[in-house]
């Protein structure tokens, strides 16, 4: 504990040295007192469920009263922070309540709000050259993402500077799909539900890797539209929080994900072994399939063969395609114009004609 002893008296904020400007572009000057923007409760959480499975972490602490706390409340606060892959998540969550603990010791208890202040949380980075350069960088990371909750003044988003815009993956071509369907019978049954799965969700709704490996059962329900057949609408999230709901209207695609998310309960529509979600899950069942001697896929590559197959269905209305892909504007439509439809002059006018007493 002597080694954390000078957390007792934190540095006045001005003072606070950084070794070998390693943090120059975090360092902003602070405000004397700190300002809390918000008192954090498990009603102020975006995600519960996320909370949940980060209170469940373990820390390399002694067990008592101060280590379960210091989980608890590093669950808390790194529950607010922007939403990234599980395994990241919980690394995150054990640096934050390691960290909380140590401070903890000083003070007997467990209180992120003082633990937080930017000049405590430096002291504990860069104390005795404890740590290599990257883990300082890799803590510093974390621990400034969690002091940001409470104090954003304090730890100011860092610069950085944007390179260009990367251009979307060209889309898969039209057979893609049919022939990686064609192969899952091929398949064992575990990597044949798993490509089942992606096909299904990617083909049937436009979901991205990241969608697909975060979607769980509770978010697939079967939904009634007016004389149709039911459809099954799948709801993903974004920060725990649903920011659209696509339609699967094709019976066999949606009975099929229905069913694996009735069996799934609230854990992940996609087949995986354990209860964390690989941040390669998808990625690996093509590996699987090229090692096994068949084609590979590009997960992107067929979500925008969807995109591009809606963009160019006349019964699409442009803020319709937005709504549904996710996509922020339609430049991807730009980065994938080989792929549409080589439109002409005459064309523009006879939609136009078409149009001109609706818009008269």
């Amino acid at each position: 504990m002597g080694r954390f002893s000078a957390l007792a008296a934190a540095l006045p904020v001005e003072n606070t040295d950084v070794p070998d400007g390693s943090a120059e572009a975090f360092m902003t000057p602070l405000a004397a007192v700190p300002d809390r923007i918000r008192r954090l409760t498990r009603r102020t959480v975006p995600d519960p469920a996320r909370l949940e499975r980060l209170s469940q972490v373990g820390i390399q602490r002694p067990a008592g009263p101060l280590r379960t706390s210091a989980i608890q409340r590093a669950a808390l606060v790194q529950s607010h922070t922007r939403e990234m892959d599980e395994i990241v998540d919980a690394k995150a969550t054990r640096i934050l309540a390691r960290y909380l603990y140590d401070e903890g010791l000083i003070h007997g208890e467990v209180d992120e709000e003082r633990a937080l202040i930017r000049s405590s949380v430096d002291q504990w980075l860069y104390r005795d050259d404890l740590f290599s350069i990257r883990a300082q960088r890799t803590y510093r990371t974390f621990l400034y993402a969690a002091g940001r909750v409470l104090y954003p003044n304090q730890f100011p988003e860092p610069q950085r500077s944007l390179g260009p815009r990367r251009k979307a993956v060209q889309p898969a071509s039209i057979a893609t799909a049919s022939e990686l369907y064609a192969i899952a019978p091929q398949l064992p049954e575990l990597l044949r539900k798993q490509l089942l799965t992606i096909l299904d969700l990617v083909t049937g709704a436009g979901l991205s890797s990241a969608e697909i490996r975060r979607l769980r059962g509770t978010d697939v329900k079967p939904l009634s539209v007016d004389d149709l057949h039911t459809v099954v609408a799948i709801s993903i999230r974004k920060k725990g929080v649903i920011s659209r709901v696509v339609p699967i209207v094709c019976p066999v695609r949606g009975q099929r994900i229905l069913d694996r998310a009735r069996e799934a309960g609230d854990s992940y529509v996609f087949p995986c072994f354990g209860d964390k979600m690989p941040r390669n899950a998808v990625c690996h069942v093509s590996e699987e399939l090229v090692e096994r001697g068949f084609r590979g896929f590009n997960t992107a590559a067929l979500r925008n063969r969807w995109v591009a197959e809606l963009a160019t269905h006349p019964g699409v209305p442009a803020a319709m395609l937005l709504a549904m892909t996710g996509i922020a504007d339609l430049r991807v439509l730009h980065d994938i114009q080989e792929a549409l439809p080589d439109y002409r002059p005459a064309d523009f006018a006879r939609t136009l004609y078409n149009l001109s007493g609706e818009l008269s």
